[in-house]
Parts: C-alpha cells; sequence; structure tokens
C-alpha cells in the first residue's frame, strides 16, 4: 500500500506555516508609516505572540486576522471591514470576556467550532499575561 506524504495530508497547513513565516521573518508595515520595520508592534510584549497574525496598536492594519485594540469588552466580529470571520465564531456572539478570551487562546476550535485560528496557548499562566496585557489596550 502507497502512503501519502503527510505535505499532502495537509496542504493548509504549508500556507499557514509560510504566511506565520513570511510575518516573522519578513518585513511588515507599520500603521504609522508607509515604511517597513523587521519588528510589529507590540512584538515584544506579553502578547508578542499574537503579533504574528494581528495588529495590537489602534487603528492597526489588518493582517492574516483583525486588530486587537480594545478587544476585551468588544463585540465578536466587531471589525466589519474585516471580512474573514469563520461562521463557527460568528455563531458564538457575545463580546469578549476575560473567560472567553482565556478559552479561545486554550483551544479555539473547541470554544467556536470551524474557527480559523490555528495556534493555541496550552500554558493558564502564559494565556493569562496575555489576557491582562490585551486589557490594558483601549481606552
Amino acid at each position: 500500500m502507497k502512503r501519502s506524504s503527510p505535505l499532502a495530508i495537509r496542504p493548509s497547513r504549508i500556507l499557514v506555516t509560510a504566511t506565520i513565516s513570511a510575518l516573522c521573518f519578513g518585513a511588515v508595515p507599520t500603521a504609522s508609516s508607509d515604511t517597513f520595520t523587521e519588528r510589529p508592534w507590540g512584538y515584544d510584549s506579553a502578547a508578542g505572540s499574537c503579533v504574528v497574525c494581528h495588529s495590537l496598536e489602534e487603528g492597526g492594519p489588518f493582517r492574516v486576522a483583525p486588530n486587537l485594540w480594545d478587544i476585551v469588552g468588544a463585540e465578536k466580529g466587531r471589525d466589519r471591514d474585516w471580512f474573514n470571520y469563520s461562521p463557527g465564531l460568528l455563531k458564538v456572539g457575545g463580546t469578549w470576556t476575560r473567560e472567553e478570551l482565556d478559552r479561545f487562546l486554550e483551544d479555539a476550535a473547541a470554544f467556536a467550532p470551524g474557527s480559523t485560528k490555528s495556534i493555541r496557548v496550552r500554558d493558564a499562566e502564559q494565556r493569562a499575561e496575555i489576557i491582562d496585557y490585551l486589557a490594558g489596550l483601549g481606552d
């Protein structure tokens, strides 16, 4: 029996890995200028792992995922200019509480079946630090 290549099994992982690699190691435009910088805003924060896909600054650009400025207490799917929210996340509805962010960061697929978020933060202390940082962003 011929075994298929692991790459053939999960082509979506190739795309995700390529995108994350490009964002981590490539140039990323900043919200404040048309120039490029190697590290996006918030890179050296507790939420540094989030900036691979999200911008954290007020009015920051959409990257692979929507901006997280003022996310705690915000409506899920709030950014009407972002059209890639998963149906699973939109179905959950409501606003982002600390508890829901914790569950989402731990296992997005369990929190919102069909979610496209692939990065999981398994360590509870790290999740708490990320959420504390995100809670400090906003008005």
